[in-house]
């Protein structure tokens, strides 16, 4: 008994070696694309465009001043386009909350019988491809004057990230128990106050998470950006195009400029990876 009983344990061990060796193996994996984008980024910028790559330089900040500058055949600052992107993703982010939020609590309302097919329905249209939204989007913009300004792009990212965003929360106040907003009820509270003060504390870690899912697809999209704007509100990844030309590409100002777009990013994951995570595992665990 004492003999299987160690072996067992020895086979766990050994399953937890293996699973976390794996596990460490693919993310340094996964970093070596960001680690040689960072590198190439701080080369002097006649070293940055040597194939095969140089790996002893000095390494230098002139891209990151170059790419934050205006001027050079540029006709607006990185920082600008970066600010875009922030107002862009922040203001998407803000309007999937607000709309999402009692949507989702709508959903889980037993009175209201159609809210499983309904909410079937909400999660197949994330499935939309965007690509056939455009040239409506492009055209409806046109009409309203709404074309190169921030609602052109936040309402469509908005619309874009609610569906996982109902779903998110949805699955999230499903798992309170429903009595908490029954005895609320029947002590004399609305439905709003139930939401308010009774849903919405309970509520934060999936917001987290929903919130910095819509931030990430929103500051990364692209095809709606190069179709929707010009100068005023464009963003930093349609940016990227004004550092290659029909001479070549410039790789130390390039890989800056990603930089700059990866990095914030990657910030807010780390900031808010327990919220993540907590937000994630109480809509999946019941």
């Amino acid at each position: 008994m004492t003999t299987t009983s160690s072996t067992s344990r020895g086979g766990t061990v050994a399953r937890v070696i293996i699973g976390r060796t794996f596990l460490w193996a693919w993310l340094l994996v996964g970093l070596v694309p960001l680690l040689f984008m960072f590198i190439t980024s701080i080369k002097p910028a006649g070293i940055a465009n040597q194939i095969p790559p140089a790996w002893i330089f000095q390494p230098t900040l002139d891209n990151y001043a170059s790419v934050l500058s205006a001027g050079g055949g540029k006709s607006e600052s990185f920082g600008q386009l970066l600010t875009n992107s922030a107002i862009v993703s922040l203001g998407a982010t803000a309007l999937a909350i607000v709309v999402g939020v009692p949507a989702a609590y709508a959903l889980t309302m037993r009175d209201f019988r159609a809210r499983k097919g309904l909410s079937s329905w909400i999660l197949s249209t994330y499935m939309f491809p965007p690509i056939v939204a455009v040239i409506p989007v492009f055209v409806f913009a046109g009409k309203l004057g709404l074309m190169d300004t921030y609602p052109a792009l936040i309402i469509p990212y908005a619309a874009f990230n609610l569906p996982i965003v109902v779903w998110i929360l949805r699955s999230s106040i499903l798992q309170l128990p429903y009595e908490i907003q029954e005895a609320a009820m029947v002590d004399g509270a609305s439905t709003g106050n139930v939401l308010r003060r009774i849903i919405w504390p309970l509520l934060v870690p999936s917001v987290a998470t929903a919130a910095v899912l819509t931030i990430v697809l929103s500051w990364n999209e692209f095809l709606f950006a190069l179709s929707l704007t010009r100068s005023g509100a464009k963003t930093a990844p349609v940016g990227l195009q004004q550092f290659t030309g029909m001479y070549g590409t410039d790789w130390g100002n390039i890989t800056a400029a990603a930089t700059l777009i990866v990095a914030p990013i990657l910030v807010l994951m780390v900031v808010l990876r327990r919220q993540m995570v907590a937000g994630l595992t109480f809509g999946a665990v019941k």
